[in-house]
């Protein structure tokens, strides 16, 4: 747990068109007859879709297959990854998915029959850091691949925070020591008091990590909600609403006002949001290049360079030698108690953000 010392983000050219997806607005919410559909966290997307789009137009010239490829880019409106839980047949499918939206895209019926039927692969090369399978990140069962990890860290304003200690665990931001500094992300819309999009990721982590009465001490030392992009411009102002942000690195690293704020990797690991990857098994060889990319060398350089470890063989990716990464497991993303707990999450939630409203 400390400061990490790590070198600037890399920045992100995003100024040559992907041609090879043809025209960006059309066909924005079909979610069927891909080759490969995909999806990863926003900082990202314009370059990696342009990356796949190389690759793509590469193979085109080279005499291969012309490759139907999708990658949204969030303009609005209902995505193709909304339309995939209505999907039943396999051979409507996409034969490669790549995504950043939680590991539960298959709807029930679909998962019993097809995932865990053995129609897709994982396709996760041997010789991942053990940092990732000590995490539990690779797949026991072979259906999921999981190319590179968001780390959430804790981004600290030191003159927010006081004489309070730094935070070291996550079980420390359910001490009430921390009362009105404890600040997650979230966003509604002006002059509303819900709020939309939350970060449940960090809400069911801290459930499955201390329970519902451990999150709802958490959510007692929670002052108000912030988007997870104005938490590195606000972090170290009079304008910050806490002082202790939950951010993933790439954001926290951000964050330029480094006398007064820090970056805290806990003790106990960093929680790993998975950006992953599965393709059908009888695909499997003709995308092989497709795989070989999301798990290669070159883009990992570029992950890894914006604070997204990537799982690529052989490589250590640049993190502290005693950083450890933290996250449910797959066990239990697929057991049906998981489901439970989003729910019974959520209720909890909807409670304090009432709290929140009131008060």
């Amino acid at each position: 747990m400390g400061v990490l010392e790590i070198p600037s983000i890399l920045p992100l050219d995003i100024s040559r068109p992907p041609e090879v997806f043809g025209d960006p607005g059309a066909q924005r919410a079909r979610a069927t007859g891909w080759d490969l559909l995909g999806s990863v966290p926003v900082p990202l997307r314009h370059v990696v879709r342009d990356g796949v789009a190389a690759l793509v137009a590469g193979l085109r010239q080279q005499g291969g297959t012309a490759l139907k490829c999708c990658f949204p880019m969030g303009q609005g409106g209902v995505t193709p990854f909304q339309r995939l839980r209505h999907i039943r047949d396999l051979d409507a499918y996409p034969d490669m998915l790549v995504s950043a939206e939680g590991a539960n895209v298959f709807n029930r019926p679909f998962h019993r029959r097809f995932v865990e039927g053995g129609a897709f692969t994982a396709a996760q090369p041997a010789g991942v850091d053990p940092l990732f399978t000590q995490a539990g990140l690779v797949d026991p069962q072979g259906w999921i691949g999981v190319f590179a990890v968001a780390p959430f860290v804790m981004l600290i304003d030191r003159e927010r925070l006081g004489e309070r200690p730094i935070p070291r665990r996550w079980v420390d931001l359910a001490d009430p020591v921390y009362a009105g500094q404890v600040v997650f992300s979230g966003w509604r819309a002006p002059g509303e008091t819900r709020y939309g999009p939350v970060n449940t990721f960090f809400l069911n982590c801290m459930a499955h990590e201390m329970g519902l009465g451990g999150l709802a001490r958490v959510l007692a030392n929670v002052p108000s909600l912030l988007h997870s992009a104005q938490m590195p411009r606000l972090a170290g102002t009079d304008a910050a609403p806490g002082g202790i942000m939950i951010a993933p690195l790439s954001l926290a690293d951000m964050c330029p006002r480094r006398h007064r704020t820090q970056i805290v990797w806990p003790e106990d690991g960093a929680l790993a949001y998975p950006l992953w990857m599965t393709v059908k098994q009888s695909r499997r060889q003709e995308l092989a290049p497709l795989v070989d990319h999301f798990h290669g060398p070159e883009l990992a350089a570029l992950l890894n360079a914006n604070r997204y470890p990537a799982l690529c063989p052989g490589s250590r990716p640049p993190m502290p030698a005693w950083a450890k990464l933290k996250w449910p497991g797959w066990d239990f993303v697929r057991d049906p108690e998981s489901a439970v707990q989003a729910k019974a999450v959520r209720k909890l939630f909807l409670y304090w953000q009432e709290h929140w409203a009131c008060g």
